[in-house]
């Protein structure tokens, strides 16, 4: 059994993203409902639409706040704390430089943005509004961010699950109140301003239990922790720069080619399946670190232990979420219908069933992916993104531009074959790691007699 191979700390992180993820589940199940019965489809769709550019804001995170959990956790094992503190502070220093021209870059193309998803009349003023905030949010989190990849490089990957949860409990819990006493789009920028902070207490609260930081300090500022920072960032961003292209490229062909109202409908068949898949996904984010701490021990024990964990991991994620995935297949419709009662419209279960294929196919990479990433092959893992993303794009681009229309189906169906390959070219690349690992010990061993 896998609970054998697992120490306590890694089983007690894996359970907390599954559980974790679940509460998360539930207030997305519930947030969906409550905003398009205060807003509507069209309104919703324009918050949707405005979202693509805090993703596109979130591309000054420059792979910082995954590259602070794996040389946290590499540090942690040296039990160098001071080096550990200078990663965190020169991370949170380079991303609060890296906003500030971001959000410089947005405010000053503002117009040209709005126009750009061709909204006219009252929702362009209020995209015009929302704009601004919506950016400053956007880079806030990803400050956020790299407190919470802190907390997973310090080996308590439950912690930030849990800070991740109840921060969209505090999103909820804000956001509903204002919607019923009409403030419109308005509780949606509040509300999330409002759940953003509260992660950002409760992980540096969480941090300080741990480790005595100082981050304010001016001598943790490291142009050595910035270099290591950058040369893991960079491949990292390179793939979180892919992303973040990916998903505004999508609302913004749907918005042009099938109207703001389609949006939703991609939102919810897009994000409902992705939630579901990171049921499983969230959990394995714990195997990063752990292969971060024993990647560099050169016995055949160590390598043992980590292939084994790899393959049973695999084999307990596929054997869990094969039926799950099957049961939700095939009872998509009735389940939509109860859910969003009157804002249920035709065109999501098909929309939501061919995204639970896609995702499906996804998440059979998902532990290869951490592996890579873990192990320091930073390449293999930008390649996957790409093989998704580019692939996905370049399918969506072919089929609007040949058929001149394009609807939520058809993008979810482009981003399912794209993610067969970077499944298939993942799982690949593990199994040539493992067996270089294998080697490089055997080698190591020979040396040392």
């Amino acid at each position: 059994m896998i609970k054998k191979l697992l120490s306590s700390q890694l089983r007690i992180n894996m359970v907390s993203g599954v559980a974790s993820h679940g509460v998360n589940i539930v207030v997305l199940a519930v947030s969906y409902p409550v905003y398009l019965h205060y807003l509507g489809y069209e309104k919703y769709g324009i918050w949707l639409a405005l979202g693509a550019v805090l993703s596109l804001a979130r591309l000054s995170d420059v792979g910082m706040a995954q590259a602070v959990t794996k040389l946290v956790a590499e540090d942690l094992g040296k039990g160098s704390i001071q080096t550990v503190q200078q990663y965190v502070a020169t991370a949170i220093l380079v991303l609060s430089v890296a906003g500030g021209v971001t959000l410089t870059v947005i405010l000053v193309f503002r117009s040209q943005i709005v126009l750009a998803f061709t909204f006219t009349g009252p929702n362009a003023e209020i995209a015009m509004w929302l704009l601004p905030y919506i950016s400053l949010l956007s880079i806030y989190s990803v400050a956020v961010q790299v407190l919470v990849g802190t907390l997973g490089g310090l080996g308590r990957m439950d912690l930030s699950n849990y800070a991740e949860t109840g921060r969209r409990i505090a999103l909820i819990l804000v956001a509903v109140p204002l919607l019923y006493f009409g403030q419109g789009l308005k509780s949606l920028l509040i509300a999330g301003a409002f759940s953003y902070f509260v992660k950002h207490l409760l992980s540096l609260f969480l941090i300080r239990r741990m480790v005595n930081f100082r981050l304010m300090k001016l001598g943790n500022i490291s142009r050595y922790c910035f270099k290591r920072l950058l040369g893991v960032g960079i491949g990292l961003f390179g793939g979180s720069v892919v992303k973040m292209v990916g998903m505004p490229f999508n609302r913004f062909m749907l918005a042009r080619y099938a109207g703001a109202e389609s949006l939703p409908v991609f939102d919810i068949a897009w994000r409902g399946s992705m939630q579901i898949c990171q049921v499983f996904g969230v959990g394995l984010r714990a195997l990063m670190p752990e292969v971060s701490r024993t990647a560099n021990e050169m016995s055949v024990k160590s390598f043992k232990r980590m292939r084994s964990i790899m393959r049973r991991t695999f084999g307990v994620v596929l054997a869990t979420a094969t039926p799950l995935f099957l049961g939700l297949f095939f009872l998509a419709e009735p389940l939509l219908r109860v859910w969003l009662g009157k804002s249920f419209v035709d065109a999501i279960p098909p929309t939501f069933r061919i995204m639970l294929l896609a995702t499906f196919i996804s998440l059979l990479g998902v532990t290869a992916y951490h592996f890579l990433v873990g192990s320091g092959r930073i390449g293999n893992a930008f390649a996957s993104v790409c093989i998704t993303w580019i692939g996905g794009i370049a399918s969506v681009l072919f089929y609007s531009l040949y058929f001149q229309r394009l609807s939520p189906f058809v993008i979810c169906a482009c981003f399912c074959g794209s993610w067969l390959v970077s499944s298939a070219f993942l799982i690949w690349r593990l199994h040539v790691g493992l067996r270089h690992h294998a080697e490089r010990v055997s080698s190591f061993e020979a040396a040392c007699g």
